[in-house]
């Protein structure tokens, strides 16, 4: 399955199933397995469709398959606290999937942005991975720990915190894991021409900043986490949110950039089309002369 000429669709088989909408009016997955199950039935519900909004949940799906397997290898600690968070999260990221499927307004920019560029021309997947992850990092994922921090420790143990905070940056290593399993289906499944440009061992550096971007956004998450917990009244809290809203923004208009990627995305995408492949010899050959 790869991009048609049609922006924001792909050319694959469309088979006999519920609709992306119907499927994600019932969904409300509560633990990590659940909501595994749940992206990747809403993944292959929009690809079959043609809907570019089936690139962030398959992504996504990539990294909770991660979560499920650190909780039965004992990656953390406070498994009560992730598996809370990750329902919530995932619930999250549905009801703006709802919202945009049935054409109502978002509640931040992030995600605006995020939806806004399903169907324009010259959008690379990994542009919509990285707007998906940065809107539900940068803007929801503060929101949904705090909620999560409050129900499970309400008298806010500093012990207990420390505890989440150290399973909350566990799932850094996750991340490390998925990145390059993130990459592959970019390039082989949505077509994507920037994606290779992370995968393998010459894809190493910009994988690494990347992976690195994402897990600085987390700590800022973290610090936006506790300034929600510590918010004194509604004033404080909505200053907090209004800081996500900005943050959020910024890192939107980064991902999507100016006027002239797109152009230069879809050159790219044509250039592919017309170089043939390096035989397998070769590329080896030079990656060992490269290493010399």
């Amino acid at each position: 399955m790869h991009y048609d000429a049609v922006p924001g669709t792909f050319q694959g088989n469309t088979p006999d199933m519920t609709t992306s909408a119907e499927l994600v009016g019932d969904l409300a997955p509560d633990r990590p397995g659940e909501v595994l199950t749940a992206l990747r039935a809403v993944s292959d519900a929009l690809r079959a469709e043609g809907d570019a909004r089936a690139i962030f949940p398959d992504v996504y799906a990539v990294i909770t398959e991660g979560v499920v397997d650190g909780l039965a290898a004992g990656l953390f600690t406070q498994p009560a606290f992730i598996s809370r968070l990750a329902g919530r999260f995932a619930r999250r990221y549905l009801q703006t999937l709802s919202w945009s499927l049935s054409g109502l307004p978002q509640d931040c920019t992030a995600w605006s942005a995020a939806y806004g560029q399903v169907g324009r021309a010259g959008v690379a997947a990994i542009q919509h991975a990285g707007l998906g992850i940065s809107a539900h990092v940068n803007f929801d994922l503060a929101l949904g720990t705090a909620e999560v921090v409050e129900e499970l420790a309400p008298a806010r143990d500093a012990a207990l915190l420390r505890a989440f905070k150290r399973d909350y940056d566990a799932v850094n290593r996750v991340l490390k894991t998925a990145t390059p399993r993130v990459m592959s289906l970019l390039a082989e499944r949505y077509g994507c021409p920037v994606a290779p440009v992370f995968t393998g061992v010459a894809g190493w550096p910009a994988r690494t900043q990347a992976l690195a971007t994402v897990v600085q956004w987390r700590e800022l998450v973290w610090r936006n986490t506790l300034d929600l917990l510590g918010a004194s009244d509604p004033a404080a809290r909505q200053a907090v949110v209004d800081r996500l809203e900005l943050n959020s923004r910024v890192a939107a208009l980064f991902i999507t950039g100016p006027p002239v990627v797109a152009p230069a995305v879809d050159l790219t995408r044509r250039l592919a089309r017309t170089i043939p492949p390096v035989p397998a010899g070769l590329a080896r050959r030079v990656i060992r002369t490269i290493g010399a």
